[in-house]
Order: C-alpha cells, then structure tokens, then sequence
C-alpha cells in the first residue's frame, strides 16, 4: 500500500512540477508581441505631422541618478535646480520598472516598451550580443532615419551592444570597474566641448556611471557623493549655455535624467522606492514659454516621488512629439501631456490621438479577436466582462465624441484630450496588456 502510494506521489510531483515550471515562466517572462520595421505617421493615420519645436536632442544619462539627488535640499545640482525654479527646465520622478539595471531601462528609455527579466542575466554578459536594438524600433532608430540623421554616444557601452551600428561617433567605457569614480566620467566630458561645436549630429548621448560607481562602493550618503553630483550639474551648466548662446543649439532639446535609482547601500535591481525613483528634467529656454517655474529644492520624501511621476516608458512619445518623428511601434507609453501648451489645440489632438492609435495596435496584435473594430460604447464600461472588453468600450467612447463634430477637431479639446488619456490609462495599468 505505501508503495502505491509512494508511486502515486511521484506520479503527480512529475506532472505538477512541469507545470510549476510552466507557470513560473509564462509569469517571469510573459509573452509580448512584437510588431517588427520603423514606425510611420501613416500607420496611425495621421497625415501632416504637427511641427517640432525642437530638432536636436543632448541626452545625458547619468547612472543612478535618484531624484533627491537633484530635487533634494542635500542636492549639489544647485544650478539644474535654479533652471527648474525660473522655468527653464521642468522635472519628473520616472518610474523605472523592476529590474532596475541598466541594460532593461536604456530599452524602456529608448523603445517605450517593458524588458523582462531576461535582461538580467544579459545585463551581466559581457560579451552578449542577442539583445541588440539594431533592428528594433526606438527613438535613436527614428532620428538616424531623419534627414541628415547623425548620433554620437560616449560613455557606458551598454548603448553599443544595444545599438552596434547606430553611432557615427563613439567612445565607450565598462561599467564594471566599480572601483573608478574619475576616470569613467572624465573620459565622457573630454568629447562634449568639440561636440557642441559641431554641426553634424541631431543627437548626442553621453552615460556618466562614476556616481553609480560611488553608491556601490561607500553608498548615497558618501563623502563622494556630493562632489560628484556638484560635477555633473557643471556639465549641465556647460551645455546649457551654449543652447543659450549657440545658434546651432538654439533647437536643441536636452534631458537629463538616470536610469535608475539606489536603495539605502547603493545597490540597485530591486523594487524599493529608491531603485525605481530616478530624476528626469527636461531642459530648454524655450520652456520658459509654458512654464514659470516650480520651487526647488524640495523638502525630502521619504518614497522619492517628487514632482509629477511619469514611467520611464512615456519617454519615447513625448520625445516622438517634441523631435517630430513617429512614435516606436512597441511603444506603451503615454505623451506627458505637461508639454502639450506647446502646441494649438488642434496639434495637440493629433499628439494625443496618434499615441492612442499606436497603443491600439499592440493591443490588436495581443488579442487576435479583438473587439475594437466597430464596437458600441456600452454607457458604464467598468460593467464589462473582460479587460480587454472595458479598453474597447472606452475607446469607442473616445472615438465617438471625436466624430461628434465635423472632423472630429471642434468642440472642447479639453474634454476630448482627457477621455483619449483615460483610454491610455485603461491600456498602460499592470494586467491590461
């Protein structure tokens, strides 16, 4: 009898634990679709672009860059947070998504889409190249794609092996020799006075990874800390005046902003407040025409949410609308809307709308049946008997107020902006997609 059982037993172990197995991975590394080529105004139906205010884009990535570290009191970034008080630059706590390392957040920065945790284990190799975006749609594919699109990197090679064949220019240093707070950030700076001289890039990327360095080795509170963060913001203090004074410049947007964050001991990968809070600020004189500023710096939040919160992924439509190129076909996303009194009403709708239809392609490509095409707006959509149900019903009530009027472009834009981000939002929230 205990030999039955015990036969029994193993029996039903060999089946569970391949179906545990199962379960574990369609949970650790969901399935995504993939919708492959570059992205095209047309495939969102959208006819004439709205115009770009900017043309060039400085993009400075500064390696576990958390958000006190440039909106806090104990911040040495005093002259990003004098930009941030006069309107000059406006800021954001980006949520970055567990994993917290590098090589999974420069793909949600540059394709708005979420890695997985696959990205962990090719975070650490080396000598990996199965995780190149060369043939994936992002921002740097869409402004190589522009006229007479050129960019230039320096700093962590972690951009290299995502993007092999992107640069014209590049420079790269390892981020593993953790022990170098000076080297590694000198070997960046030393390019951007020539850089901004020159007229032949529409974009610049540069990584700064000494102030991860310093997190690892003697943690945030390290004497090392603030003169490293004191260096960083004189590179923003450099670059912006020479958008202030350059010409060439004078369309150029510049953001600065971290990967991720660090917890308590410098360390990064998890879920804390710390590793998920990093800095984002958008920098530009000509933000000074919609905003007014905000105070900085802030009194200390001990969750690290400063400001507006956006996800790192709303990073690729909102440069989409303000560089003027298509938002990346894997994108989930939404367009900070803080940017849209840059545009008439009209362009805004066009921003909003274009995002929208984006967005449902995906959820078309993720749901073979999907009920989108032609489906009736049901009067309380939270009634619905699925997910995926409630984001038509809500994009049916979208797409109906639009075509209440000629065109679809009259009538309070307000209203009709709101409801299409309401459909981002039903899209965009953990169990939609």
């Amino acid at each position: 009898m205990k030999q039955k059982l015990s036969a029994f037993l193993l029996v039903v172990a060999n089946i569970l634990l391949p179906l545990a197995i199962l379960t574990f991975g369609s949970g650790f590394f969901p399935y995504k679709p993939f919708l492959p080529g570059l992205a095209e105004y047309r495939d969102v139906e959208i006819e004439r672009a709205p115009e770009a205010p900017f043309d060039r884009l400085v993009f400075m990535v500064v390696d576990a860059l958390r958000s006190d570290f440039v909106y806090s009191h104990a911040s040495g970034f005093e002259f990003t947070q004098r930009l941030i008080s006069t309107g000059a630059a406006i800021p954001f706590t980006a949520h970055a998504t567990s994993p917290t390392i590098t090589m999974p957040r420069i793909k949600a920065l540059t394709t708005g889409s979420i890695p997985s945790f696959l990205d962990v284990i090719l975070n650490f190799a080396e000598s990996d190249t199965t995780a190149t975006l060369a043939h994936q749609d992002t921002w740097l594919a869409q402004m190589q794609a522009k006229k007479g699109g050129r960019l230039v990197m320096y700093g962590d090679d972690t951009w290299l092996k995502l993007f092999p064949t992107t640069f014209t220019r590049a420079d790269g240093t390892s981020s593993f020799f953790v022990s170098d707070f000076s080297e590694v950030d000198n070997n960046v700076t030393r390019h951007v006075p020539d850089e901004l001289e020159n007229n032949d890039w529409n974009a610049m990327i540069m990584h700064y990874l000494g102030l991860d360095h310093i997190g690892h080795k003697t943690g945030p509170r390290s004497p090392h800390m603030f003169p490293k963060q004191r260096e960083m913001d004189n590179i923003v203090q450099q670059i912006y005046e020479k958008l202030e004074s350059d010409t060439h410049l004078q369309s150029t947007l510049f953001i600065l902003c971290g990967d991720h964050g660090m917890n308590d001991a410098g360390n990064h990968g998890g879920s804390s407040s710390g590793e998920t809070s990093a800095a984002l600020v958008f920098i530009s004189p000509k933000f000074k025409q919609i905003s007014n500023g905000v105070p900085c710096p802030c009194k200390t939040d001990e969750e690290f949410q400063f400001y507006n919160v956006v996800e790192q992924s709303d990073l690729a439509p909102t440069l989409a609308g303000l560089l003027g190129f298509p938002v990346p076909r894997n994108n989930l996303g939404v367009f900070i809307s803080d940017f849209l009194p840059l545009w008439e009403d009209k362009d805004k709708l066009q921003l909003v709308l274009g995002n929208a239809r984006q967005i449902l392609n995906i959820v078309k490509a993720t749901f073979a049946n999907s009920p989108f095409e032609g489906s009736a707006a049901a009067e309380n959509c939270d009634l619905a008997t699925s997910s995926v149900n409630e984001l038509a019903c809500r994009w049916a009530r979208a797409t109906g107020h639009l075509n209440e009027r000629v065109g679809g472009v009259s009538g309070n834009y307000g209203q009709k902006i709101a409801r299409l981000t309401e459909v981002f939002q039903s899209n965009s929230a953990p169990g939609k997609t």
